[in-house]
């Protein structure tokens, strides 16, 4: 646990939002013994007067509201620690432990067809299930159903944010970040109370490729932070996979660039442990589908159905049994014969 004073220091420190370069230079400069160096750090004189109001503006009560802990480079986890550019602390809300753990980001759009949703939810179950922190940005889209694949099984996943772990953004995910929190973390460079804004995305998508091991892309235009987040991991030396799309689909344009300029095309989440030499543990493949999954499984037999009648079964959307079938097609779940789709025997 981290004492009232010390967290105040640092978390007046993040409020400053210095560069990693300088907010180094000026840690050196101060003396840390003590539990507090607050109005050390407000009468630095490298201090300009902008960093200066943004530490007096904090709200520092906001310390009080919850279980807020920090995290400091000596601290970092390896992979973490390699990379350049990183800021000197971090603050979280969670499980210190599943810091510690391999990670796996998965990033994508906000604006995410169903393909995309279904895909990143069952990447982020199937990397849940075999030990791996399931790494994203907590926005809607791919990185909720990413978050919630790995929830959905048990499994930890991390939340790296744009604002204060203290603010809700969006507030949608009120509710996920709580789950999130629970098992796995909540974590950013900014202070308690720090608001989302344009270039505070572009930072935590180099955190969130510095903390991976590797990063999947899923249904990304080209102009996206899932895009420049695989860039960030590609110069840090990290592999990025892509889930392809049609190739008509505005929101997979980015991602078949980054297949053409050479990242790894995966159709499946075993193809991502394979290449990471992550085993997966045998007792997950035949675990009991639950959800969509469940619901279509459920109505098929041996009998081949066309997705019409699937859709009239279930009562789910057509769009939604598509991209189901095709995640269980791949999974070796059901068959795609002439007459439609029959469960695998």
């Amino acid at each position: 646990m981290n004492s009232k004073e010390s967290l105040r220091s640092w978390n007046s420190f993040l409020g400053a939002e210095l560069s990693p370069k300088k907010g180094r230079a000026i840690l050196e400069s101060l003396d840390l013994s003590g539990v507090g160096w607050h109005e050390q750090l407000l009468s630095h004189p490298d201090l300009t007067d902008v960093e200066r109001k943004r530490v007096r503006s904090l709200d520092q009560s906001r310390l009080d509201s919850q279980s807020i802990e920090l995290l400091t480079e000596q601290e970092y986890p390896e992979a973490l620690s390699e990379c350049p550019g990183i800021p000197p602390a971090l603050l979280y809300l969670g499980n210190r432990q599943a810091i510690g753990m391999p990670c796996i980001a998965i990033v994508g759009t906000r604006s995410a067809s169903s393909y995309g949703r279904v895909c990143a939810r069952k990447f982020g179950e199937d990397l849940a299930k075999a030990g791996v922190l399931v790494l994203s940005g907590g926005a809607v889209g791919i990185d909720g159903a990413a978050h919630e694949g790995a929830l959905s099984v048990g499994g930890k996943t991390g939340a790296i944010l744009a604002c204060g772990v203290d603010h809700v953004y969006p507030s949608a995910h009120s509710g996920l970040f709580t789950r999130i929190a629970e098992t796995g973390f909540l974590m950013s460079q900014y202070a308690l109370g720090s608001k989302p804004a344009d270039y505070k995305f572009i930072q935590r998508n180099v955190l969130v490729a510095a903390l991976s091991l590797a990063v999947v892309v899923i249904e990304a235009p080209l102009k996206s932070g899932a895009i420049r987040t695989a860039g960030f991991a590609a110069d840090f030396g990290r592999e990025v996979f892509v889930v392809p799309g049609q190739i008509d689909a505005f929101g997979f344009h980015g991602s078949h660039s980054l297949i053409r300029d050479g990242a790894t095309l995966v159709n499946h989440p075993d193809q991502v442990l394979e290449s990471l030499g992550i085993a997966r543990s045998p007792s997950t493949v035949a675990a009991k589908l639950e959800g969509i999954a469940g619901q279509i499984i459920e109505v098929l037999d041996a009998q081949a159905k066309s997705v019409e009648k699937i859709v009239e079964l279930t009562g789910l959307v057509t769009s939604d049994v598509l991209s189901e079938l095709t995640m269980l097609e791949l999974d070796g779940r059901v068959l795609r014969e002439a007459g439609g789709f029959a469960k695998a025997l």
